[in-house]
């Protein structure tokens, strides 16, 4: 294990609450801090980092068409303009649980997004479920009685999807259908053992193995899902480090969180919250 142990760089120290959901889009990393109700946006080509403030939770963004985004917010889904912060609602989400917010989202390979929901502190067993934007927006159900419903991710070929319900410590993967974004057929891929703590937000490399970031263990890790196997480590040095996602580049790009860490832990783990990235040489 000691030859697949490596380090990521500190690249943003900008100590967010609650760093999360990194998304790259055509030389930008967009990334949320999501009890702190801010998007920001790092320009790769000149290092620029903007920052925009709204006045709810930004759980994830996807980038859309027309420059647009697609912002999931607390409790609602919206198309979002940064030219101007306008917001154009499309749904909302569970309105009728109001002890739930969103959490993690992606867009799949057909264009559809997937929004995934547990309780505000995510301490209620079952109270989250994963939907899917579908025509019209409107929400359709996929999987209910999740716990914390978080990282997701699809094979290359587009049929196979990965999914995390973090408390149970596994990678589930499910036959994908493209043409509708149906799912079927769930088996585990993965457990992640006690002391890699739990597996939070994931990308897909190209390679078709999967990297997830172990929240409570200061991790990325890569897994194959065809053997359940770790094949390496990448440390943070930040113990709650929360998702990843990889550039065209195949630079990792890593968030992390200070999220319950008492003034010991900060003081010990200086950087958490910021963003840090893993030159790696594939995805």
């Amino acid at each position: 294990m000691k030859n697949q142990i490596s380090r990521a760089e500190l690249l943003i120290d900008n100590r967010a609450s609650h760093g999360e959901g990194p998304v790259w889009n055509g030389g930008v990393l967009y990334w949320v801090d999501l009890t702190a109700c801010r998007l920001h946006a790092w320009r790769a080509s000149d290092g620029t980092v903007s920052d925009f403030q709204f006045a709810e939770p930004v759980c994830t963004v996807a980038p859309v068409a027309d420059g647009r985004l697609l912002i999931a917010f607390a409790k609602r889904l919206a198309y979002v303009n940064l030219a101007d912060l306008s917001i154009e609602e499309i749904c909302k989400v569970e309105p009728e649980i109001p002890g739930n917010r969103c959490n993690d989202g992606k867009m799949d390979p057909s264009g559809r997004f997937w929004i995934g929901t547990m309780s505000n502190d995510g301490s209620v067993e079952g109270a989250g479920a994963l939907y899917r934007l579908d025509a019209g927006g409107r929400l359709t159900r996929v999987l209910e009685h999740l716990t914390i419903s978080n990282g997701m991710g699809w094979s290359r070929d587009s049929k196979t999807m990965y999914f995390i319900d973090s408390p149970t410590r596994e990678i589930w993967a499910f036959d994908f259908d493209s043409t509708d974004s149906s799912i079927r057929n769930r088996r585990t891929v993965v457990r992640v053992p006690d002391d890699l703590g739990v597996p939070d937000g994931m990308t897909v490399g190209t390679d078709g193995t999967l990297w997830v970031a172990h929240w409570g263990a200061g991790c990325v890790c890569q897994w194959c899902p065809k053997s359940g196997r770790l094949l390496q480590r990448v440390d943070t040095g930040c113990p709650h480090t929360s998702s990843c996602c990889f550039s065209d580049e195949g630079h990792l790009y890593i968030t992390t969180s200070r999220l319950d860490l008492d003034a010991a832990a900060l003081s010990t783990h200086l950087h958490s919250g910021g963003l840090f990235r893993h030159n790696h040489t594939s995805k």
